[in-house]
């Protein structure tokens, strides 16, 4: 294991978030460059676009780290594909992105969007516990956001931190309505 792959094993937020849905599309099994792309833009890509060019340096990156290997498939009257999957280490940093709440509110759009479609493909019963868990970050930062606004000096600072609360409670209110569907047993 080389010291750049333990820095970035440790420290998650060292990473490329981009390379989360790559890993997140080879838990479904290996899978060829095109592939991947042509699966992740259907899936994701009205919220998340990855470039071809784009996904082959990540998945570059990615096998420099050990989190995946490929193997390069041979075709009679086809050009050989590089077929990529996830190794152990990468099976186990893509469940641990889709387990973790996202910590930003303004990334929710992008990142919990994409988490939660590949939970609902790969680990339906995990929906409600990562949207429990993003729940449960969000009622935090309104209840943080909430004292500072208390304590704020001026009109800028409060409108601030007014802005944030207004747009976090929004995330709760639909955040409840996912889990209400699923109560409900309506996925959109």
């Amino acid at each position: 294991m080389t010291s750049q792959h333990q820095y970035n094993s440790r420290n998650k937020e060292s990473r490329n978030v981009a390379e989360y849905p790559v890993l997140a599309t080879l838990l479904g099994g290996p899978l060829h460059g095109y592939e991947m792309v042509r699966r992740l833009n259907e899936g994701i890509g009205s919220v998340w676009r990855l470039r071809k060019s784009q996904l082959y340096a990540l998945l570059a990156n990615l096998e420099r780290e050990g989190f995946v290997i490929h193997q390069r498939i041979g075709h009679d009257k086809l050009p050989a594909k590089n077929i990529f999957n996830l190794t152990p280490d990468g099976i186990k940093l893509a469940k641990e992105w889709l387990e973790r709440p996202v910590s930003h509110f303004r990334d929710i759009r992008l990142q919990f969007v994409t988490k939660l479609w590949f939970v609902r493909q790969f680990f339906p019963e995990r929906e409600r516990l990562l949207i429990k868990k993003q729940l449960g970050l969000c009622r935090e930062k309104v209840t943080m956001f909430e004292g500072l606004r208390e304590s704020c000096g001026n009109v800028v600072e409060a409108l601030s931190y007014d802005l944030k609360i207004t747009v976090i409670k929004s995330t709760v209110s639909w955040l409840e309505g996912l889990l209400d569907s699923i109560e409900m047993g309506n996925q959109e």
